[in-house]
């Protein structure tokens, strides 16, 4: 039994070895693997010089310098006893007449250290870590920030580009380890761990000063222009409110590895609720658009009083220029503008915000629009500051208020449900306090430039680049400072700049579209500009409309029709065949029929909504369709057709109609038979699509027209 229990605790002491030396390497120190193993644990103990977390369990040796001078002064100067003055002003007697004993042979302790130091002996000094700090500081503000893996990466760079002595641990790892992280923090309490918020490089190259001092300087000529005053001063936005809400903290047991709690559904149905306040700290009853083609009468009379709920025929919850109008509209009501106190309102430049017909209503009704610059509204909008994250989260709570209710337990929240939801969410938001408190934090009302601080504007470095007339010389990156760690002074320590330098943009490249800005959108010239894009745009929609198609869905033979000219131009004698006789008159010229028809035309007797025969070559047969002229390219001598279908009828009628899915093919005008006269079609809505030729060409025809 003996031997077994010695073999047992021989195993447990080797385990326990095992890890303390794992611990040890991990924690910077080292094991020395020569010592004897009789030796016991506390030589072992004593290798593991650094600890992660010490909290002391005594307060001996704690003393203030103060003190311990005084008590120096007093034994030397007025001659009292080490012990009684040690008890009288709280120091160690024998600590005392330790120094006692230094000041009489005539050593100066005014500069000592008094108290235990610390056995730890660091890697970095004070200021090496500062700059350390200052480069994870600059770093993160610019979005750019470093993981914990990153950081001992870098760290391990730093020490060894300045040949700083580094423990064995991290030459092996090649970085720095876990436990110098955690002292860092612990010596740094202004860093901790973080999880970054996701930000668009659309957002990080837009908000810059550049970008912002222009809207503040239209902000400041239009309130001196029309003398805006605080309750004429309006801005609006938009947010999204969904059936699927975000939950609330809950109370529920430790240790439990996933914590769940009840939400209606995988993917919500999304609601546009349109926020407009003044500086004043009033807002305007919401304008909701709901993903409805038709909205319901009950859904205003339970929103907040004097709300707008609107739907879209495209029915998706988002906002478009034709619920935009509206919505001016709804503002309009409440704001009562007029030439004499025009209104100012500041919002983003969405697609819907631009559009033609809302800056003829804004320009009619007294609404001078300012746009903020494009990607800023996440800092200049202040809905967005302070009004819609409060809005978000007592709506959140609101909808698990609902789902926890026990009258719907087992319920899904539907779009009938969110008006209730906004209805107590609104008021509880929409406080003059947060209204005001949002114009002021964006420096719009009192206007205040400086309200922005300077590090916001630093994410736009990365992309803070030359334009390309001018110089072509790259940013300097930030010069790297300057230390020592030795007492020779000529020795520099190479900064983190240098070992890792911020991300940094390519040069721009020429271009020529044009850049979006914050703009008056009620100026004549903005105006101006609209039109002429609305009017390209619709010059290309129509073009676009137009079909088109480059390769014909037929296969067209061309190879057969270049040999039939050369054979009839090389020998016009030659002898041809029965099937092809009715048709050779009409191939050598165009022959007009009585009735207006034209056989074999040319591209200059063509014209858009002509019908003609057509002929496609296979390899083996060919085939006859009729098509509608959509275009006529005579340079090319080829035409646009979209074809039509024949529909099973009696035998003598001709009767089609066009195909659900539009056959159009780019034909040769070589492959038109015939231009055939217009067709007539049936005087009724089931009859109306359908087409009759009453053509003399087609009813002689031999072939069978598909």
């Amino acid at each position: 039994m003996e031997w077994q229990i010695s073999a047992a605790f021989n195993e447990l002491r080797e385990a326990e070895t095992g890890y303390l030396t794992a611990l040890a390497t991990e924690l910077g120190g080292e094991l020395s693997a020569s010592r004897p193993k009789s030796q016991g644990d506390t030589e072992l103990v004593r290798t593991l010089k650094t600890m992660r977390v010490y909290k002391r369990k005594t307060e001996r040796g704690l003393f203030s310098r103060e003190a311990m001078l005084e008590g120096v002064r007093l034994v030397l100067d007025q001659g009292q006893k080490i012990k009684p003055t040690a008890r009288e002003l709280g120091l160690n007697y024998k600590t005392l007449g330790r120094y006692v004993a230094l000041k009489r042979n005539s050593i100066n302790i005014d500069n000592k250290q008094f108290g235990y130091s610390k056995v730890h002996k660091r890697i970095l000094n004070d200021e090496q870590e500062q700059m350390l700090a200052d480069y994870l500081i600059q770093a993160n503000r610019i979005y750019y920030g470093l993981t914990k893996i990153e950081l001992r990466t870098l760290t391990f760079e730093f020490v060894k580009i300045n040949n700083i002595p580094t423990p064995t641990s991290w030459k092996k790892n090649q970085m720095a380890s876990k436990d110098w992280v955690y002292q860092f923090f612990n010596r740094h309490p202004e860093f901790s761990l973080r999880t970054p918020e996701p930000t668009s490089l659309a957002r990080m190259t837009s908000f810059n000063k550049h970008n912002v001092g222009l809207f503040y300087d239209n902000l400041e000529e239009l309130i001196q222009k029309y003398q805006f005053t605080p309750d004429r001063i309006y801005t609006c936005d938009e947010t999204g409110v969904t059936t699927v809400q975000k939950p609330t903290k809950m109370i529920a047991e430790k240790g439990v590895k996933r914590v769940g709690t009840a939400v209606s559904q995988e993917k919500g149905c999304l609601v546009t609720v349109c926020g407009t306040i003044n500086a004043m700290g009033g807002f305007i009853p919401p304008f909701c658009i709901f993903p409805r083609v038709n909205t319901q009468p009950l859904w205003e009379e339970v929103l907040p009083i004097g709300s707008k709920a609107e739907g879209h025929a495209k029915a998706s919850g988002w906002m478009t220029g034709d619920n935009f109008l509206n919505y001016l509209k709804h503002i309009h009501k409440y704001a009562r503008p007029s030439k004499e106190l025009p209104v100012l309102l500041l919002l983003d430049n969405h697609a819907s915000h631009v559009s033609l017909a809302v800056i003829n209503y804004c320009k009619e009704n007294d609404i001078v629009r300012l746009s903020f610059p494009p990607h800023c509204s996440h800092e200049l909008q202040p809905l967005d500051q302070t009004v819609y994250g409060p809005l978000k989260t007592f709506f959140n709570a609101a909808a698990d208020k609902w789902m926890r209710n026990p009258s719907n337990a087992g319920q899904v929240m539907t779009i009938h449900n969110i008006p209730i939801l906004i209805a107590e969410a609104f008021p509880k938001a929409f406080t003059p306090t947060n209204i005001i408190a949002g114009f002021e934090s964006t420096g719009i009302q009192p206007l205040n430039r400086e309200r922005i601080p300077e590090h916001r504007y630093l994410p736009s470095y990365v992309s803070d680049r030359p334009e390309p007339a001018e110089s072509a010389m790259e940013p300097q990156q930030p010069e790297p400072s300057c230390s020592t760690h030795t007492p020779d002074e000529s020795t520099a320590i190479i900064s983190p700049h240098v070992i890792r330098p911020f991300a940094k943009a390519a040069p721009r490249s020429k271009t020529s579209k044009k850049k979006v800005t914050s703009q008056v959108l009620t100026l004549i010239p903005v105006k101006r500009l609209l039109e002429e894009s609305a009017a390209a745009k619709s010059k290309n929609k129509a073009e676009k409309s137009q079909p088109r198609c480059k390769k014909s869905i037929f296969p067209v033979n061309t190879q057969n029709h270049e040999s039939e000219s050369d054979s009839e131009t090389s020998d016009p004698n030659m002898e041809l065949d029965d099937s092809d006789s009715d048709l050779l008159p009409s191939d050598l010229e165009p022959q007009e029929r009585e009735d207006g028809e034209i056989e074999n035309p040319t591209a200059q007797q063509l014209d858009e909504g002509d019908y003609v025969l057509v002929k496609f070559d296979s390899k083996k047969i060919s085939k006859y369709y009729i098509g509608k002229v959509e275009r006529v390219e005579s340079a090319d001598n080829t035409v646009d057709c979209m074809f039509l279908k024949r529909k099973p009828t009696k035998e003598g009628q001709f009767l089609f109609a066009f195909p659900e899915h539009l056959d159009a093919s780019e034909v040769s005008v070589e492959d038109i038979l015939c231009k055939l006269a217009p067709p007539t079609s049936g005087g009724t809505m089931r009859t109306g699509d359908i087409f009759t030729f009453q053509s003399s060409f087609i009813n002689s025809f031999q072939f069978p027209i598909m």
